[in-house]
This record gives C-alpha cells, structure tokens and sequence, in this order.
C-alpha cells in the first residue's frame, strides 16, 4: 500500500474514485487532465483503488452475526462481560455493517463502471488546437476541427473521427500502438506523424520513425519523409517532402507542393476558421508555397492573395477568390 504524505491529494483521490462511477465524458477529461498535472496523482488514485479492492476482498471472507443471534443473559457469564459490553459489541456489529455496505457499493460502482462504454471523444472547434497527453506517454495535438476517439482502458488505441491531429508516440514494441481510421488502420514503429481524415481522403505524413499502414487490400511501411493519401475507392498515392512541412500547421505554416486548391482551402478552414470559396474549375488548380496562418487575417489574406496571384474578398471568416 502506498502512503499518502499529502492528505489534500489523497481527498482528491478518493473524490475522484466515488464521482467517475457517473462520469460523462467531460468528467473523464478533467480526470485525464487531473492525473497528467502530476505524477504523484496517479499513485494516489491507483493505491485508492488498491485499497477499495483489498477492502471488497476482505468482505469477501468476513463473517457477521446473525440477526437472530443474542446476548447472554443477565446471569449467564456475569464475570465476563462489563456492563453495557452487549450494547458495545452490538454498535461494533453495526458500525462493521455500514463499512460493508460501503465497501459493497465501491465494488459495485467498480463493476458498473467496467460495463460501460470505455469510449470517449475529444474534439476542437475550428481554428483552435489541443494537446492531448496519454498514460502511456504519448501525446496527440489536435488541429481546428478534429475530433479523435479515446479508450479509457486501453491508451494505445485512438481513433480518429475527423480532423488533423499529429502524434508524437512512444514506442513499444510488445503494445503497438494503432490509430483507427474507418477500415484503415496505422501503427506505429516508433514515430512522429500527421493524420488527416476528410470525407473524401485519408492522408498520412510521417515526420520521425515508421509508420505501417494498413488498408482493406494493401499494407504500406511508411518512413520518414513519406506521405499516403488514400481515397474511399482504395487507390494508395505516396509521394515524398521535407520531414520539416509535415505537420508543420503546428508551427503556423501551411505547406504546399503541386496539392490541389479544393486541399489548401479544406486546411485553412481547420486552421483558422477561415472558409475560402473558390471559382468554378478553381479547386483543382496545382498549388505550391507556404501560408502562414500567425497575424491578424487581413495579413494572412494578403499573403494567400500573392500566393495564388488572384482577388480574395473577406466577409467576415467567409473569404472568396474573384474569377477572371
């Protein structure tokens, strides 16, 4: 068992083990946050738990007096008993009672809570970013409007509803850790690397390591430097770039080489919110550069008007390229 030097961490703790057995997922968040802001709440919550199971086993093997059982009478053993030891043994019983029920019900709201959906989601709106950090010691940072799918008992597997997030994984080589994609599947050889799922594509850069992955009828290593786009027909595309531009929204830039515009409009919008309306035949125009999405939006429309050597009018957030 672990001792808890700090009674104020070890309330924590315990409030934390009764509030989850009803926990939503935002509550499961906080609880992820709450273990993550220090080491040492994670052996608080942990030795909790302990205690709480060596407690339900102890129940297991106890035995209680009957209800039907009495106390001696007046003259049977009068020597062996002190006055009122009757009625001490009997608030002994019923204290020993109370503990049981409680023990009884943080077994049971352990039992309910493994029953449950282990499943919970983390998504950002557009144009703001998160860093997700995981038991394992890997983190995830989201892009604007990514939502990801976590599971509570098992760090080493995400999956990734929509959006952009970048992965920094530790490696471990007897618990690969896989990020779900629909039917595609990417695991991890030890790594950094970008995820991007649209409705239309799923595309993959690899900044560090090794990535495999794995389709309904093909399975591609990825190494750094590499990137997979993958349509819902199944055609695989790899080409190669600078292991700098590959997650590089990160850092506020946005970079390009030959990608279509009906791409660079989908990520502007994830990055800042912004939604660029393109001219009829415009979309697939080729596209190379880079767009720094830091500054006021007045100083990333006149970068992206350079860029692309074309009018934008701004409307708010909604922007449109004019036609020639």
């Amino acid at each position: 068992m672990l001792a808890f030097p700090d009674p104020a961490m070890l309330e924590q703790a315990i409030a934390w083990h009764l509030r989850l057995k009803d926990a939503d997922e935002d509550t499961w968040v906080e609880f992820a946050e709450w273990l993550n802001a220090d080491p040492a709440h994670n052996d608080a919550y942990e030795a909790v738990a302990d205690r709480d199971a060596y407690l339900s086993s102890a129940l297991e093997k106890a035995t209680f007096p009957s209800s039907d059982q009495h106390e001696p009478a007046p003259d049977e053993d009068a020597h062996a008993h002190e006055p009122g030891d009757g009625i001490a043994r009997r608030n002994h019983w019923r204290w020993g009672a109370i503990a049981a029920s409680m023990a009884v019900a943080g077994v049971f709201a352990v039992q309910m809570l493994s029953n449950r959906d282990t499943s919970y989601a983390i998504a950002t709106a557009v144009g703001e970013t998160r860093t997700v950090s995981l038991a394992d010691g890997s983190e995830i940072l989201l892009n604007g409007n990514t939502e990801v799918i976590l599971d509570r008992n098992d760090a080493r597997l995400v999956e990734i509803a929509r959006g952009e997030a970048r992965f920094a994984v530790k490696h471990d080589e007897t618990d690969p850790f896989t990020v779900v994609a629909g039917d595609q599947r990417l695991v991890d050889i030890g790594t950094v690397f970008n995820v991007v799922r649209t409705d239309r594509h799923l595309r993959v850069g690899v900044a560090e390591g090794a990535v495999r992955y794995q389709g309904t009828a093909r399975t591609v290593e990825l190494r750094a430097g590499d990137n997979l786009a993958a349509d819902g027909r199944g055609k695989i595309e790899i080409s190669q770039s600078p292991v700098a531009s590959i997650g590089s929204w990160a850092d506020g830039e946005l970079v390009y080489d030959q990608t279509p515009l009906a791409q660079v409009t989908d990520d502007l919008y994830r990055s800042t919110g912004i939604s660029l309306k393109l001219p009829p035949g415009m979309d697939s125009r080729r596209f190379s550069g880079v767009i720094q999405t830091n500054g006021d939006r007045d100083a990333v429309r006149a970068r992206l008007e350079v860029l692309i050597d074309a009018k934008i009018v701004a409307d708010g957030a909604r922007w449109s390229v004019e036609a020639r």
